[in-house]
């Protein structure tokens, strides 16, 4: 399939979906400091330089697919967010008008967690409803990046468009893993010293690994605000796209409290605190070694590797699209099956007395948000130490619960945010296990499959 990238940045989005089999023909970027990074990295796409606002559908290739993440800053609330308020803001309106004039098969538009808060969520919901009103259904969730293999916690909402001609249910990919990649395995092998850089041309004559040069410039009452470390067998904090607010190398010892607003460094060890290098926050971020970035001003590297998409989370998006338009023919309800985990017998005798089971909801590792789904899912299939449950549903969607209503029903929940399920009549999954043979029922992680 066909993609447009607008907003490419260096395409990080772009990359994930190339390794997913997709064609990215065509992609626009305005910021000059990054269009010989992204003509290196992908050779076979037309890159375009211009500013989106002066651009109509007609000027780009017809396509089967645009993607893109327009400029964020606007929704973040760690900065001014002004969001429409800020011409940068109002880029969206970019977005949306090309996907209207162009009419792919599919969208995705990423951006910051700020976009969903209480106070940026009405211009949200109208950017849902107009994609809605030019003939989409679309579905959004906030993703942690960490659940995707991504040696980081990065929250990002994700919009997914699919023309309302087409009849294909999309499902967005559930967590890949339980246990996080932590930051010896993303960066532990890069024994090599970084070069240190401040305000000169950057030496791009390194002897082994690209882009290994770090930013050091002054840490400012912001910065030491709060720690900056993650230790060795934790995944970093969230990769950012200024330099002077990267997060610091895991060699150091976390930073020592002073006030509710105030940390220091670790008396003793102060020479042991930098922040990461371009590559490793290029490795955080899951871009692959041969990928270079091309700067003089290593500012420029960091903001690049910061404002992408991880290619990994894009490259299981794009597997999701894929998997969408590959069951178009087969996204009817009773086609589709959840698989559950049952922690003990208790809980397996509680589900069977008041027919109901519930997962976990919000962004928590872990959780699988059911906001995406607009049809009821026909089969429940729960499995423990070995043994295998099946479950006709309720014809209904799942039900949003806190933890008080399940604990009325006798459960012990953890947390707050829950999706529950009706559960209509019990099978012998003896007489129905040729339907599951190819399936991953060993995972605790929930999982969606329409079945064939």
């Amino acid at each position: 399939m066909n993609v447009v990238s607008l907003f490419s940045g260096c395409g990080g989005l772009d990359l994930g979906f190339e390794k997913a089999g997709f064609k990215v023909i065509w992609a626009n970027e305005y910021d000059k400091s990054i269009h010989a990074t992204y003509k290196l990295n992908h050779p076979d796409t037309i890159l375009n330089t211009s500013d989106i606002r002066s651009l109509s559908a007609s000027d780009m290739p017809d396509c089967d697919g645009i993607i893109g993440g327009p400029p964020c800053q606007s929704w973040s609330l760690g900065g001014r967010s002004m969001g429409m308020e800020d011409e940068r803001g109002r880029l969206v309106l970019d977005y949306i008008r090309i996907v209207k004039g162009k009419r792919p098969k599919f969208f995705i538009m990423e951006n910051v967690a700020g976009m969903v808060s209480p106070r940026h969520i009405d211009s949200f919901e109208s950017f849902l409803k107009d994609f809605k009103d030019i003939g989409y259904n679309v579905k959004y969730e906030l993703l942690n990046a960490a659940d995707y293999k991504i040696p980081q916690d990065r929250f990002r909402v994700f919009v997914v468009g699919i023309r309302k001609d087409i009849d294909c249910m999309y499902i967005f990919p559930s967590a890949q893993t339980e246990t996080y990649i932590p930051l010896s395995k993303a960066i532990g092998d890069l024994i090599v010293a970084p070069k240190p850089y401040n305000n000169e041309i950057v030496d791009s004559n390194y002897e082994s690994i690209l882009n290994h040069d770090y930013y050091i410039g002054d840490f400012d009452n912001k910065f030491m605000a709060r720690n900056r470390v993650r230790g060795w067998d934790e995944v970093s904090y969230t990769i950012q796209a200024q330099a002077k607010n990267e997060p610091l190398h895991p060699q150091a010892p976390k930073m020592e409290f002073v006030s509710s607003n105030q940390r220091k460094f670790k008396e003793g060890f102060e020479g042991l605190y930098r922040r990461l290098s371009v590559r490793e926050c290029a490795r955080i971020q899951s871009f692959p070694d041969h990928f270079r970035f091309i700067y003089s001003n290593v500012k420029d590297g960091y903001k690049m590797v910061g404002n992408a998409v991880p290619p990994r989370l894009a490259f299981y998006l794009a597997e999701s699209i894929k998997r969408c338009f590959d069951n178009a023919e087969d996204s009817k309800r009773d086609n589709s099956v959840l698989i559950g985990y049952v922690k003990s017998e208790k809980d397996l005798s509680i589900i069977r007395k008041n027919k109901v089971y519930y997962i976990r909801g919000g962004s928590r590792p872990g959780a699988m948000q059911f906001r995406q789904l607009e049809k009821p899912i026909k089969w429940l299939l729960l499995h423990r130490n070995g043994e295998r449950y099946f479950f006709e549903l309720e014809d209904k969607v799942a039900e949003s619960c806190d933890r008080n209503k399940l604990k009325m029903l006798g459960f012990s929940p953890q947390g707050d945010d829950y999706w529950l399920f009706s559960i209509k009549r019990e099978y012998s999954f003896n007489q129905t296990d040729n339907l599951f043979m190819q399936l991953n029922i060993n995972t605790k992680i929930p999982q969606i499959y329409i079945l064939k």
